[in-house]
């Protein structure tokens, strides 16, 4: 194993991160004697200008050479030449709150005693990801995201970690809204873009940021898809001095705190469908007024077992709304009760409104609409019901695992 050498400079960062320009920043060099220099953050000045006298550096990548950049305002960091040919992986550009960023995680895992290392080169993969963590056996390539980068670009990375039995870990830098995210259950705008940094499991759909800065994470965890940009969520603070790893998980929400989700996915409900008929764009094409007009029934009054939360991944083009509705009209249609269900049938919807799915869970959440259906007894719009047990379903559903 190569032999290190860790580089550390004074605390200044609240003044490199005033001016947060892109550009071809890297951490860590290797010297003539291909030891690999890392840059991290508690050295003094003076030291830095002496390494830099001493030392050559050369691109652990491109083996070119590297020029060491100490400035009194964007973080010490190593840089290509103005001629490099370098095909290297920070053509995105570099800021320095991500090389902040990636400073702090790594010092992070080096406190808990994790074989970690910082932007190494995977030759195998020619990518290159922030932190290569092992443990317990396992690899986990961590990327904490800053910019906006295409999706296949993303997918693309996924992709390659995993067939190298590589975990990746995406950590999205915590997004800068005009208001600070208090902690609690709340309504939520998270961007298509933003979304893909949503982590589904058996227990939870979350998204963990990371915020150097404030040298903190923000979970954004029980997420409820609303439709759109909008979910309800649990945002909880934790600082980097609290964090672990592996990463802590959200607590499982108590049946009070859904008692809040309750409250909010319908007053939420009740504004999407008071505004349903504003918002179209087809008139009588509409498949939604047109499942209202066949049932006989004002969107607006629709009864409150229509647009029940039953996923906990976002598997329609919809809202819940809209696609249990349809699902609804289709079965009347086909002269059978509201609670009838075969996955002939699932398919034959599926056929017939393919744009509302959006991947092969979809039937999944149709199975849990009928499951919730039965047992409230459900068998036509006019169905008399108590809504203290259509909570107690979701909510059992909500702890279920998938």
């Amino acid at each position: 194993m190569k032999k290190c050498i860790l580089i550390h400079y004074c605390k200044i960062e609240r003044l490199f991160i005033k001016f947060n320009r892109g550009g071809d920043y890297i951490l860590t060099a290797i010297n003539d004697q291909k030891r690999m220099i890392t840059l991290t953050r508690n050295i003094e000045y003076d030291e830095l200008i002496e390494l830099r006298r001493r030392e050559k550096f050369y691109c652990p990548q491109c083996q070119e050479p590297l020029l060491m950049r100490i400035g009194q305002v964007v973080i010490p960091h190593f840089a290509h030449q103005k001629n490099s040919k370098c095909k290297g992986l920070f053509s995105e550009g570099e800021t320095t709150t991500h090389l902040l960023g990636k400073q702090l995680l790594y010092e992070k895992f080096r406190k808990l005693n994790l074989n970690v290392q910082l932007e190494p080169y995977l030759k195998e993969l020619a990518q290159r990801p922030d932190l290569l963590i092992e443990y317990n056996a396992m690899k986990y390539a961590v990327e904490f995201q800053c910019s906006t980068i295409p999706i296949p670009k993303m997918e693309s990375r996924t992709e390659g970690y995993l067939k190298e039995d590589i975990i990746p870990i995406w950590i999205l830098q915590t997004p800068k809204d005009k208001q600070p995210y208090r902690n609690g259950i709340q309504l939520l705008k998270i961007s298509p873009f933003k979304q893909r940094f949503i982590t589904y499991t058996q227990d939870d759909a979350h998204m963990m940021t990371f915020n150097p800065e404030a040298e903190s994470f923000v979970y954004f965890s029980h997420l409820v898809p609303l439709g759109g940009y909008r979910f309800i969520g649990n945002v909880q603070h934790l600082s980097l001095d609290a964090q672990h790893f592996p990463f802590l998980t959200a607590k499982q929400l108590s049946e009070s705190d859904f008692q809040i989700y309750w409250q909010l996915w319908k007053q939420e409900r009740k504004l999407f469908l008071s505004r349903r008929l504003l918002l179209s764009k087809k008139g009588v094409q509409d498949p939604f007024l047109r499942a209202c007009y066949f049932l006989r029934i004002q969107a607006e009054k629709l009864p409150l077992f229509i647009g029940i939360p039953v996923a906990k991944n976002i598997h329609f083009s919809v809202v819940d709304a809209e696609w249990q509705l349809l699902w609804l009209m289709f079965l009347v249609e086909k002269g059978e009760q509201f609670t009838f269900l075969s996955t002939r049938t699932i398919y034959e919807f599926s056929k017939r409104y393919p744009t509302l799915f959006l991947n092969h869970e979809a039937e999944q959440s149709v199975k849990n609409y009928n499951f919730i259906l039965k047992n409230l007894g459900i068998t036509c719009m006019q169905s008399k019901f108590n809504e203290k047990i259509l909570l107690k379903l979701l909510y059992a559903q909500f702890l279920a695992k998938r």
